[in-house]
């Protein structure tokens, strides 16, 4: 049996595609980010909750 591992976090460049958004759009966000060095990496599940929250919120910001 192969063992698959889920992806769990999105760097920048791939949080901001996944939200459909440009990069120094993110970077001015409030999104949680976990820094690890150099590093910023953002969790799927903390961009669903977002992009859930706003949804069912109205909030449309900026960018809609």
């Amino acid at each position: 049996m192969e063992n698959v591992i889920e992806k769990q976090v999105l760097s920048r460049k791939e949080a901001a595609a996944y939200l459909g958004i440009h990069l120094n759009t993110l970077d001015r966000s409030d999104v949680p980010r976990i820094h690890i060095g150099r590093r910023v990496l953002y969790r799927i599940k903390t961009l669903d909750k977002l992009l859930n929250d706003r949804e069912q919120s109205g909030n449309k910001g900026r960018d809609n």
